[in-house]
C-alpha cells in the first residue's frame, strides 16, 4: 500500500480511495443493505418475525465486537489489499445459506458469522488505508469521501434493487415468484462484491509498501496503547458520535407519532435524511482538513462544533420550544446532518496523537470496540422509552438522553483539543 506524502497529488489519491469505498459499501451490503430494504419480503420468505431478525442483528453486534478488537492487529501485520479481499470473498461464500430458505436460527447464525467476516479482516484495515491514502493534510477529506462515498454506492445499489424488483412485480406491484426475487438480490449483490474484489486486486496492484513496517507489530506496542489517555477519550468521541447517527433513525417515527406525519410525507423525510449523508460527510471532511491548516487541532475543534450544534438541536427537540412544524423539521434534519458530519471526522485524527501506523488497526480496533457499543444499549434505551411513555414524553426522554451523550462528546473533544494543543507547543 502507498505511504502517502503530503505532496502526494489529489488525483493520484482519488482512484485508490474510489476503490475503497467500494469495497467499504460491499462488504455491508447483504446483512444491512437488504433488511433495510426488503425486511417484510425477507420475513415472509423465511418464515421469520421481527424478534428473530432482531435476535440476528444481536448475533451481528456480539460478534463484530469481538473482531473489532482481534482484527486491528491484522491491519498492522498484512498488507490491506489481502485483507480486503478476503474479508469481501469469505461474505459472498457465506451468503450462501441464505439462497436456501433458512430458518431462524440459521439466519442466527449467518449474522453471527457475518459479524466475523465483514469486521474481522476488514474494518480496521478500511479505516487504515484511508487514514495513510488522506495523509498528513486530507485525512478528514479521505474519511469524508469514505463515508459520504459508501452513502452513493448504497443509494445507487438501492436504486438498482427496487429496479430488479420492479422487473419481476406484477402489474400491482406484488412480486411474482418471491423466493426468485429475494435470491435474485442476495445473487445479484454476491456478483457485485466479486467484481469489487477483482478491482481491489488490480486496483491496488501497483501500490507498493514505502516506509510501512507491517510486520514490525508487538504485544508490546499493543498493551502500550492501553495507557493512552488521548485514544480513550477518541473512544468516546465516537460512542457519543454513534449514539447521535443512530438517533437519526428515531425521527421518522417521531415525526409520524407526534408531528401527525403520513406513512408517505416521513419516507419522504426519510428519503431526505438518507441523501444528505455524502454531502455532509464530503463537505465536513473537508472542512476540518482547511480548518486544521489554519488552526492546531483544527479537527477537534470541527468535532466541538458539530458535537455543540447537535446537543442544542436535541435540548430544543426535547424542551418542545420551536413554534412551527418547519422549524421541528428543519432542527431534525440539521440534527442528521451534523451527525454524519461527525463520522467523516472521528477516525481522522489518530494522526494528531502521533500513533504510529505499526500500530494504527490496533488503535482502530480499541477505539471501536467502545466506541460502537451503542449498537447494544442505544436502540434499547430509547426503544423503552418510546413504548413505555408513549407520545411526546418518550421523545422528550429520548432527546434529553441523546443531547447528554453529545455532551460527552463535545467535553471529549474539548479535552483533546487541549491535549493536542499542549502537545504541539512543547515540540
Amino acid at each position: 500500500m502507498i505511504n502517502y506524502k503530503v505532496s502526494t497529488p489529489v488525483s493520484t489519491k482519488l482512484f485508490p480511495m474510489f476503490i475503497v469505498v467500494l469495497a467499504g459499501e460491499a462488504i455491508f451490503m447483504h446483512p444491512f443493505l437488504v433488511p433495510r430494504l426488503y425486511r417484510s419480503l425477507m420475513m415472509e420468505v423465511w418464515n421469520v418475525d421481527n424478534m428473530e431478525i432482531g435476535m440476528a442483528f444481536s448475533a451481528y453486534g456480539i460478534t463484530a465486537m469481538l473482531s473489532y478488537i482481534f482484527g486491528g492487529p491484522f491491519a498492522d501485520k498484512y498488507e490491506p489489499r489481502g485483507l480486503i479481499i478476503i474479508s469481501l470473498m469469505v461474505t459472498v461464500v457465506g451468503s450462501g445459506i441464505l439462497l436456501f430458505s433458512p430458518s431462524a436460527a440459521t439466519l442466527i447464525v449467518a449474522y453471527g458469522f457475518f459479524g466475523i467476516s465483514t469486521i474481522f479482516l476488514m474494518w480496521s484495515a478500511m479505516i487504515k488505508v484511508t487514514h495513510q491514502i488522506g495523509g498528513e493534510n486530507d485525512r478528514s477529506s479521505a474519511m469524508g469521501i469514505l463515508e459520504g462515498g459508501r452513502g452513493f454506492v448504497a443509494a445507487v445499489m438501492s436504486t438498482f434493487l427496487v429496479f430488479l424488483v420492479g422487473t419481476q412485480s406484477d402489474v400491482d406491484g406484488g412480486i411474482v415468484n418471491q423466493v426468485y426475487t429475494l435470491n435474485s438480490i442476495y445473487l445479484s449483490i454476491s456478483i457485485f462484491m466479486i467484481v469489487v474484489s477483482v478491482v481491489v486486486w488490480f486496483g491496488l496492484n501497483n501500490a507498493k509498501t514505502q516506509g510501512d513496517k507491517f510486520h514490525d507489530w508487538s504485544l508490546g506496542k499493543a498493551k502500550s496503547l492501553t495507557k493512552n489517555i488521548n485514544l480513550w477519550l477518541l473512544a468516546l468521541i465516537v460512542l457519543s458520535a454513534y449514539c447521535g447517527y443512530k438517533n437519526v433513525g428515531n425521527y421518522p417515527i417521531y415525526m409520524k407519532e407526534v408531528k401527525g406525519m403520513s406513512i408517505l410525507e416521513s419516507s419522504k423525510l426519510t428519503s431526505y435524511i438518507f441523501w444528505a449523508r455524502p454531502l455532509m460527510a464530503l463537505i465536513a471532511g473537508i472542512f476540518a482538513d482547511k480548518l486544521t491548516l489554519k488552526i492546531k487541532g483544527g479537527r477537534f475543534v470541527t468535532l466541538i462544533i458539530c458535537f455543540g450544534f447537535g446537543a442544542i438541536s436535541q435540548i430544543l427537540l426535547a424542551c418542545g420550544i420551536l413554534p412551527s412544524f418547519n422549524l421541528v423539521l428543519s432542527t431534525i434534519l440539521l440534527s442528521s446532518c451534523f451527525a454524519f458530519a461527525l463520522r467523516s471526522i472521528y477516525f481522522s485524527v489518530f494522526g494528531d496523537f502521533k500513533i504510529q501506523d505499526g500500530v494504527l488497526g490496533t488503535a482502530i480496533g480499541i477505539v471501536s470496540l467502545v466506541g460502537f457499543l451503542p449498537d447494544f444499549f442505544f436502540g434499547i434505551v430509547t426503544g423503552y422509552f418510546i413504548d413505555e411513555y408513549p407520545g411526546q414524553s418518550g421523545f422528550t426522554l429520548v432527546f434529553w438522553f441523546n443531547g447528554i451523550i453529545l455532551l460527552m462528546g463535545l467535553i471529549a473533544s474539548y479535552a483533546c483539543f487541549k491535549r493536542t494543543e499542549k502537545m504541539l507547543a512543547s515540540t
